[in-house]
């Protein structure tokens, strides 16, 4: 969270570092991502700790303070270094200015691979039916769905009912789900 008195700072000073981070985003080849750059800067610069970019703020270090120092080198750097966050983060595909990108045929492969997590979704619906269909009391449905859906382990289980009560229920209810599951039971 800023303060005022960076939020001031950033304003009277952010045209200029605009200016900067347009111009050397231009000459290494990132043409219009200006704005992007310093913003990112800045949001880290956000990030940092108040005292700290305080003092940098007081601090002058000729015409400028050393945050605008700070700010500068960090422009210049998200904006030609390779290995800089901004470039880490926004990773570009290469432009090649001679081919025109709509009169492409680019064709896309239908993937045939079974969706897993739709198949999951499936089995697991699935189960849910058939515990609505088998009419168990809710204490059960809470004891089966702590630990079939949510995963959680019964040591961290909130009611009254000591651990062997826990899992001979969830025992029970699994076990009828299965013989539900491969047609063993009738209702």
């Amino acid at each position: 969270m800023a303060s005022e008195a960076l939020n001031k700072y950033i304003e009277k000073r952010y045209d200029r570092w605009l200016d900067l981070a347009n111009y050397c985003c231009n000459i290494s080849g990132l043409p219009g991502e200006g704005r992007d750059v310093l913003n990112e800067v800045l949001a880290g610069i956000c990030e940092n700790p108040s005292d700290k970019i305080e003092r940098m703020m007081e601090k002058k270090s000729g015409a400028y303070t050393e945050l605008d120092w700070y700010i500068m080198r960090s422009i210049r750097l998200n904006a030609t270094s390779d290995t800089a966050p901004y470039r880490h983060k926004y990773k570009h595909i290469p432009v090649d200015e001679n081919v025109d990108w709509r009169r492409l045929n680019i064709i896309d492969e239908p993937d045939d691979s079974p969706d897993r997590t739709e198949y999951i979704r499936e089995r697991m619906q699935d189960v849910r039916n058939i515990i609505d269909q088998l009419g168990l009391s809710e204490k059960a449905k809470r004891i089966f769905a702590w630990k079939f859906f949510a995963g959680e382990s019964f040591a961290d289980w909130p009611g009254p009912e000591n651990r062997k009560e826990l899992y001979e229920t969830y025992k029970s209810v699994f076990n009828a789900v299965m013989d539900k599951k491969d047609g063993k039971l009738l209702f």
